[in-house]
């Protein structure tokens, strides 16, 4: 009996210690991105965010202080789950030439805690942008430009929207449960059959 004990109490140390680092989830300001979408909210309200009145059919909407700046923040949950699976962060309105820097300077304190990410400007992909041999001649910011961070739990999006910079944190475990219920969904809807 003694060493029947002893064999469940190894297992369980050996499950937990040999649990996936992928299992774990993105965090945002400290605190991982899962559980019901309101649980999620309500520990941003204890960071010192507000709940703001305006909601939608699964997404939070919150008002705080984020790089020390008055953000809007929106959580998003899955539809049939509840889970909740993404944070995005808009970042107040800037015109051109500061958001330009702003978004340089987000993308270096990303960079360091993140390394380096994969970004897609949108002026490039018009082939008579390619102005290179002109002299002084600088890139310009354009809405859609991103820069997208890839960790072992999620994904961390910052793009240019129309006068504004976004935040986006996407967790990898529940932005995959995400998509199997909105495939789901279409199934069902292509198949003739009403969602519960």
């Amino acid at each position: 009996m003694k060493s029947l004990h002893i064999f469940l109490l190894l297992s369980l140390f050996i499950g937990n210690g040999c649990s996936s680092p992928s299992e774990e989830h993105l965090v945002f300001n400290d605190i991982p991105i899962h559980g019901n979408p309101a649980q999620f909210a309500n520990k941003l309200v204890k960071a010192g965010f507000t709940r703001s009145q305006a909601t939608e059919e699964d997404q939070i909407k919150l008002n705080g202080v984020f790089l020390e700046k008055n953000c809007e923040i929106y959580v998003y949950a899955t539809k049939k789950s509840q889970l909740a699976y993404k944070v995005r962060v808009n970042l107040p309105g800037e015109v051109t030439d500061s958001l330009q820097v702003s978004f340089e300077k987000l993308q270096k304190l990303y960079a360091s805690n993140y390394g380096m990410g994969k970004t897609r400007y949108k002026q490039y992909r018009n082939p008579e942008r390619f102005m290179f041999n002109e002299p002084g001649l600088k890139r310009q910011i354009r809405k859609g430009d991103r820069t997208m961070y890839t960790t072992d739990s999620g994904f961390i999006t910052l793009e240019v929207q129309d006068g504004y910079i976004s935040i986006t944190y996407l967790d990898k475990l529940n932005n995959e449960i995400n998509k199997r219920e909105m495939e789901e969904e279409n199934k069902n809807e292509s198949d003739g059959e009403i969602p519960l």
